[in-house]
Order: C-alpha cells, then structure tokens, then sequence
C-alpha cells in the first residue's frame, strides 16, 4: 500500500497521499488511494463496518487532491460525519486576521 495511514479511529482516516496516486480512480484496475484504504478496511476486524461477506465499507471523501500532489487527506468512515467534517472545513474563515 502507497498510502500512509497517520491516524485512523472507528470515525475517521487520516492519511498521507503519495505524489502520482489518483485520490479516486475512474478506471477500473487503475490503483488509488480510496481502493487502498477500503482493501485496508476490509481485513480488518469488525470496527463498525459492513464487514466482510456484508458489503463494502463505507469510505467518505471529505476533499480532493490533485493526482500530481502529495498531501493530506481526511476520510470519514461514517456518512454523518463526512458531512460534518466537510461543513467545518469550508465554513472555517480562511484567515483568521479581520
């Protein structure tokens, strides 16, 4: 697996995504972070997730890098919570100085 995992809990994923790594493939076969970290979850014990044999586990996208960019991403594992990440990040001011 390309993509490093920094901080992951039964709610949310954070993890560093390599330089030339597509965050979500519209390929099939073609690799990218999102098919690495629901692999990753998949052979995990329960943590709250469809599960094995269940479906696939759930895996928000709370925002996007560009394929050419290393960075950090943050991804919920629960629906709710993408939408409330999404909401503090882009409500946030972007400077802090008025």
């Amino acid at each position: 697996m390309r993509t490093e995992i920094l901080y992951e809990d039964k709610s949310i994923m954070v993890v560093r995504k390599p330089a030339g790594l597509a965050v979500q493939s519209a390929r099939i076969g073609q690799p990218d972070v999102v098919s690495e970290l629901k692999s990753h979850l998949a052979k995990l014990p329960d943590t709250g997730r469809p599960g094995p044999g269940k479906g696939e586990p759930y895996l928000g996208i709370v925002h996007r890098l560009d394929q050419p960019v290393e960075g950090v991403l943050v991804f919920a594992k629960e629906k709710k919570l993408k939408i409330i990440i999404f909401l503090l990040i882009w409500r946030w001011p972007m400077s802090l100085s008025s």
